[in-house]
């Protein structure tokens, strides 16, 4: 009897291989597992296995992985890498009629990281930062600061990640003490077109001058 079922899955669509067999763990023992099954008791030796195919990677956006995973569930939802790909779609989704600002916000996200990680800066931070910058009417920077508020609270950014990110869009080009800011200075001066705003000179960050010195 399955003791976790995922609701969400349309057995229609369904292959062969999705009905398959396993050892139990604990007594060796087979136990039939459909491929939405969480977990199962086994009807040789009682004790509950995890379904070793299962792929919580669905936890990620799934409305019924509370009912799959439990507390697992929130557990992975917040892991970075999930927060940084819901982060980027909602990017996508707000810049999907400025193709050239969401490009340069894209490329940016992707240059913070590398640069965020070698500095010792917070990745989502500048990530956030590089992805919402260009929010709001005209690129405003009230605006941006304010929907990109709005945005990551709903994904579920930590507070403080939220309020440092903010403040890097709403200083827009205005210098900063701030390594995130650096960071993220560099990261959108490496996604511009090669030679604008790129001489040696202009970067905050060694680990940018680096990027930018590669063939």
């Amino acid at each position: 009897m399955s003791l976790g079922r995922c609701p969400g899955q349309d057995r229609r669509y369904w292959k062969p291989d999705d009905i398959f067999e396993e050892p139990c763990p604990h007594c060796g023992g087979l136990i039939e597992f459909w491929k939405d099954d969480v977990n199962l008791r086994c009807p040789h030796c009682r004790k509950l296995v995890t379904n070793p195919r299962f792929d919580p990677g669905c936890a990620a956006w799934c409305s019924y992985a509370s009912k799959c995973l439990g507390e697992m569930a929130a557990v992975y939802q917040h892991q970075p890498r999930v927060i940084r790909d819901k982060l980027e779609v909602e990017a996508r989704k707000n810049l999907f009629h400025q193709r050239e600002l969401l490009n340069l916000a894209l490329k940016a996200a992707g240059f913070a990281e590398k640069i965020a990680r070698e500095e010792g800066v917070q990745p989502l931070v500048a990530i956030a930062a590089c992805l919402f910058y260009d929010l709001g009417a005209g690129g405003e920077k009230a605006g941006s600061a304010a929907l990109a508020r709005e945005i990551m609270t709903r994904v579920g950014l930590e507070p403080d990640i939220i309020e440092q990110a903010v403040k890097i869009i709403a200083a827009g080009e205005t210098v900063l003490d701030d390594p995130a800011w650096q960071v993220v200075q560099d990261a959108r001066r490496l996604a511009r077109p090669a030679g604008a705003g790129q001489e040696e000179g202009s970067f905050y960050t060694a680990a940018a001058l680096r990027l930018a010195l590669q063939p």
